[in-house]
C-alpha cells in the first residue's frame, strides 16, 4: 500500500488541535494552583480579621467592667505576648489613651452570667490557640469556632443591650441615597 504524500497535512489541524489543547492543560493546571493558592489566603485572611475583631470586642467588654476586670485589655505583658509575631505593638503613650478610651464607655452591668459568658468569648476568640495547619479538621474547627464565638458576641450584646452591627451605614440602593423609603 502505496501512502499519499498529503496524508501528512490532512492531519495537520488535529495536531496542532491536540498541541494547543495540551500545552492549555498544563498552564491550567499552574494557573489554577496560584489561583487555588491566593483565594485561600484571602480566605484565611477573612476569617481571622474577624476573629480577631471578635476578641477585640471581648477586651473591650472586659474592660468596662466596673473596679474587678478580669484582664487589662492593654497591659503590656498581655499585649508583648499576644504580638510577639506581629509588627503590632501597643506603645505606652497609646496604652493610656486606650484606657482613658475605656473608662469614658458606659460601664456593663455588673453580672455573674456576663461574666462567663465573656470568658467564654475571649477564651474562643484567642488566637493563639487556634490550630495553624491547613488540615480538614482544622479548618472545620476554625469554623466551628467563628461561629461560636459569634452566637457568644450576640448573646453578650443582648445582655449589655448594644448592636453588634456597625452604627454607619453605606448606601445600598437609591432609596437609602436620596433619603426616600421604599414601601413594603
Amino acid at each position: 500500500m502505496t501512502t499519499d504524500p498529503f496524508d501528512d497535512l490532512l492531519d495537520l489541524e488535529n495536531d496542532y488541535y491536540k498541541e494547543g489543547y495540551d500545552a492549555g492543560v498544563a498552564d491550567s493546571a499552574y494557573a489554577g494552583m496560584i489561583e487555588g493558592k491566593v483565594f485561600g489566603i484571602e480566605k484565611g485572611y477573612e476569617k481571622a480579621l474577624e476573629l480577631g475583631k471578635l476578641h477585640g470586642r471581648a477586651l473591650v467588654w472586659e474592660g468596662r467592667f466596673p473596679q474587678s476586670k478580669l484582664r487589662d485589655p492593654v497591659d503590656p505583658v498581655e499585649t508583648e505576648k499576644t504580638c510577639a509575631d506581629s509588627a503590632i505593638m501597643i506603645q505606652p503613650s497609646e496604652a493610656q489613651r486606650l484606657r482613658e478610651i475605656l473608662q469614658n464607655l458606659a460601664p456593663v452591668p455588673e453580672n455573674g452570667r456576663l461574666r462567663r459568658h465573656l470568658e467564654a468569648l475571649f477564651t474562643m476568640s484567642d488566637g493563639g490557640t487556634v490550630a495553624r495547619d491547613n488540615s480538614d479538621h482544622a479548618v472545620t474547627e476554625f469554623d466551628d469556632r467563628i461561629a461560636r464565638a459569634n452566637a457568644k458576641a450576640k448573646v453578650i450584646a443582648n445582655i449589655v443591650g448594644e448592636s453588634l452591627k456597625p452604627t454607619s451605614r453605606t448606601n445600598v440602593g437609591i432609596e437609602d441615597a436620596t433619603g426616600l423609603h421604599a414601601r413594603r
